[in-house]
C-alpha cells in the first residue's frame, strides 16, 4: 500500500497537474500543426516536404526541451519523476501517430539513445547495458510498424492496446537499465500511460478523419477527377491571384503556356473514349511530375478538354520554352501503352509572358491562346513564343 501511495503522490500532484497542463498544450499545438500542414505537404516539392518535416520533428523536440526544463525549475533541479517520464512518453508516441514523417520517426528512434547517453555521462552504471539493447531493438520494432501501418493501428483496438503496452514496457525497462527502482511501478506506469493513450487515440483519429475529409473536399473542388491535376475553377482563382502581384510587382516576369495534345480526336475515334482518357491522364501526369522536377515556381491546371496551361512565375518567356521543350522532349521517349500498342503523343505550345500592357487578364490569355493556334495552324507539334513560331 505504501508503493502505491507513494506511486500516486509522484504522478497525481500540483506539479503534475502543472506538467499535465502543459502536455495537453503541446498535443494541441502539433494537431494544430498536423492539421495545417499534412494536406499542404502532399502537392509541395520534396525539398519543401523536408523542411516541413524537420518543423514538425523541431517541435517534437522542443516539446521534450520544454517539459524537462519545466520539470527541472518545479523540482529544484530534479527530472525523476514518474509523471515527467509519463508526459514525455506521450509527446513522443503521439507524434508518431499524428505527424506521420521519418524526422519524427528518428526522433522517436534518437531519444531512448540520448537518455541512456546522458544517464551513462551522469555516472549510471552500465552494467544492465544488454538489458538497455534489447529493449532498444523492441522499440525499434514497435516504432517502425507504427510508421509503416499507422491507420491500421488506430484502427484496431487490441493492436493499439498491445504496442502501447510494448512501448511504455520497454521505455520502463530502459529506464530501470540505468536507474533501477521497484518493478511494481511498471504497472501503474502502464495502466496510467495506456488511459492517457487512448483517450489520444480518439482525438488523433478525429483529427486524421477532419484532414482527410478536407483533403477530399479540396480534391473535388480544385482538382481535375480524371488527371489528378488542377482544374479550371483552380486556375480562374490562381490567375485572379496572380495578376494582382504583377500589378504590385512589375518587374517580376509572369509567364503563361498553353499547351494541347495533337490530334487528340484521332486517338478517341481509333481507339475509344477509354483510350482518349489514358492519353489525357498520361500527358497530365507526365507534365506535372516533369514540372515539379525541373522547377519551383509553374503550375499546371487542366483547362478544358485536351488544353492544358501552366503559369510561371518569376520565369522569363525563353526559360518556360526550355522547360516545357524538355518536358515535351521526354514525353516522346514515354508513349501511351494501351493494349501493347504505343501511341506516341505530340502536343502544340503557345507562350507569352504578361505584359503591362494588359489591362486584364484575358487580354493576356486571348494573346496566348492566339499563339498555340499559330502553333497548331503551322502544322502542329510547334511552339510559338512570342509570335515566333519553331518546330519541336
Amino acid at each position: 500500500m505504501y508503493l502505491l501511495e507513494n506511486f500516486l503522490s509522484d504522478v497525481f500532484n500540483i506539479k503534475s497537474i502543472i506538467m499535465a497542463l502543459i502536455t495537453v498544450g503541446l498535443i494541441a499545438i502539433m494537431m494544430v500543426l498536423t492539421y495545417m500542414l499534412a494536406p499542404r505537404s502532399t502537392k509541395l516539392p520534396r525539398r519543401y516536404r523536408l523542411v516541413i518535416d524537420l518543423v514538425e520533428a523541431g517541435v517534437v523536440i522542443g516539446g521534450v526541451v520544454l517539459l524537462r526544463q519545466t520539470f527541472w525549475v518545479l523540482n529544484a533541479g530534479n527530472v525523476l519523476s514518474w509523471g515527467y517520464a509519463i508526459a514525455q512518453l506521450m509527446i513522443l508516441l503521439f507524434s508518431l501517430y499524428a505527424m506521420q514523417n521519418i524526422a519524427v520517426t528518428l526522433v522517436n528512434l534518437a531519444m531512448p539513445v540520448f537518455f541512456y547517453g546522458q544517464a551513462l555521462y551522469m555516472g549510471a552504471s552500465w552494467q544492465w547495458w544488454w538489458l538497455f539493447a534489447l529493449m532498444l531493438l523492441v522499440l525499434v520494432g514497435v516504432i517502425g510498424y507504427i510508421s509503416h501501418h499507422q491507420a491500421l493501428v488506430l484502427k484496431s483496438e487490441w493492436r493499439f492496446l498491445g504496442l502501447q503496452l510494448l512501448y511504455g514496457l520497454a521505455w520502463c525497462l530502459i529506464i530501470w537499465s540505468v536507474r533501477p527502482f521497484r518493478l511494481f511501478y511498471i504497472v501503474n506506469v502502464l495502466v496510467i500511460f495506456i488511459i492517457y493513450m487512448w483517450i489520444i487515440r480518439f482525438f488523433v483519429t478525429r483529427v486524421n478523419r477532419v484532414i482527410a475529409h478536407f483533403a477530399s473536399l479540396d480534391q473535388a473542388a480544385n482538382y481535375d477527377e480524371l488527371t489528378g491535376v488542377r482544374n479550371r475553377a483552380n486556375f480562374d482563382t490562381t490567375t485572379v491571384g496572380v495578376f494582382g502581384v504583377y500589378q504590385r510587382h512589375p518587374a517580376m516576369p509572369i509567364t503563361m503556356a498553353m499547351f494541347d495534345i495533337d490530334h487528340f480526336k484521332y486517338f478517341n475515334d481509333d481507339y475509344g473514349h477509354l483510350a482518349g482518357d489514358a492519353v489525357l491522364k498520361h500527358v497530365a501526369q507526365h507534365f506535372n511530375q516533369e514540372l515539379l522536377r525541373q522547377t519551383n515556381h509553374g503550375e499546371l491546371f487542366r483547362y478544358g478538354g485536351e488544353e492544358f496551361v501552366i503559369i510561371f512565375e518569376n520565369t522569363e518567356p525563353l526559360e518556360a520554352q526550355r522547360i516545357v521543350t524538355a518536358i515535351r522532349d521526354t514525353l516522346q521517349h514515354e508513349p501511351v501503352n494501351l493494349n501493347g500498342k504505343k501511341l506516341n503523343v505530340t502536343v502544340s505550345i503557345g507562350i507569352s509572358a504578361l505584359q503591362t500592357t494588359d489591362l486584364n487578364f484575358d487580354s493576356w490569355f486571348k494573346r496566348v491562346d492566339h499563339y498555340l493556334y499559330l502553333a497548331k495552324e503551322a502544322g502542329r507539334d510547334r511552339i510559338t513564343v512570342e509570335g515566333d513560331t519553331q518546330k519541336l
